[in-house]
């Protein structure tokens, strides 16, 4: 991997302190950069406290908020997605030749100001490859042999048509994040991953082709990414990594607690 600086200002103390720190975090040989399920995390920990601390008499009868637990469950499940993720990611690049230069970003949430959601957007993982971003989704999700699943119009569905999740592109969001730091893309592209270790048929159309939210199974990601850097560069900008790492969400970094949210990512 050939690490440029172009465009990388020395002279900001803070992006500059960010810089030294990815690279001295790359030439010690790591390439997954963050804390994989970080948000989901916080999440978790702001769940937990709603939950235990619900008002009882001591004469009441305790019974269990079904759709908290519901949460919780679906929560701890994505952080599981998540890490297992990173996981396979940190060995992929480790051990396959074919992606030497890969770098990975877990957790990142990037708030922009003409954002026209009612919470922050966050990514999974952010796969970079010289000056090429591929954003990739984790979803803990239940499925069964012989049972395809197949995208239509940003839902997942099952063999019956019925609906299984709902899932949103964020390559806009990072588009716009490089075009805001006037940092040039050679392409973007995302992908939404299963993680499970159940063997899942995905039927692919001409909309899984054109669309950034292709579906793939964890066991097609070595596959699909020796294609996805195939005939591309890996000459990778420092600036662009830096401007990448700003948003990741760190252990001492509070994020916005929104149920509403909770339910949207995991289709509640």
């Amino acid at each position: 991997m050939i690490l440029n600086q172009d465009g990388f200002d020395k002279n900001n103390k803070e992006e500059y302190n960010l810089g030294i720190n990815l690279v001295n975090y790359l030439k010690a040989g790591n390439r997954v950069v963050g804390d994989p399920g970080e948000g989901l995390k916080q999440t978790l920990a702001a769940l937990e406290e709603k939950r235990d601390n619900r008002s009882f008499s001591v004469t009441d009868w305790l019974t269990k908020d079904a759709e908290l637990e519901s949460q919780i469950a679906m929560t701890k499940a994505g952080i599981d997605g998540e890490e297992k993720l990173c996981d396979y990611l940190a060995t992929l690049i480790k051990h396959d030749d074919k992606l030497e230069g890969l770098i990975a970003f877990a957790s990142l949430s990037y708030k922009l100001e003409d954002n026209t959601k009612d919470y922050i957007p966050d990514t999974d993982t952010l796969l970079v490859y010289g000056r090429n971003i591929l954003v990739v989704d984790a979803k803990n999700i239940k499925t069964k042999p012989g049972h395809p699943l197949q995208l239509i119009d940003g839902v997942i569905v099952d063999d019956r048509g019925k609906e299984v999740l709902e899932v949103h592109p964020s390559t806009h969001i990072w588009q716009k994040v490089m075009d805001d730091a006037g940092i040039q893309l050679d392409s973007i592209d995302g992908y939404v991953c299963i993680v499970n270790d159940v063997e899942t048929e995905i039927l692919r159309d001409d909309y899984w082709y054109e669309c950034h939210t292709k579906l793939i199974h964890i066991s097609e990601l070595k596959s699909e990414l020796e294609k996805w850097v195939e005939n591309k560069s890996n000459s990778a900008s420092l600036k662009m990594l830096t401007e990448i790492a700003k948003a990741q969400i760190k252990k001492d970094k509070e994020i916005n607690f929104d149920v509403d949210a909770i339910k949207r990512q995991f289709n509640i």
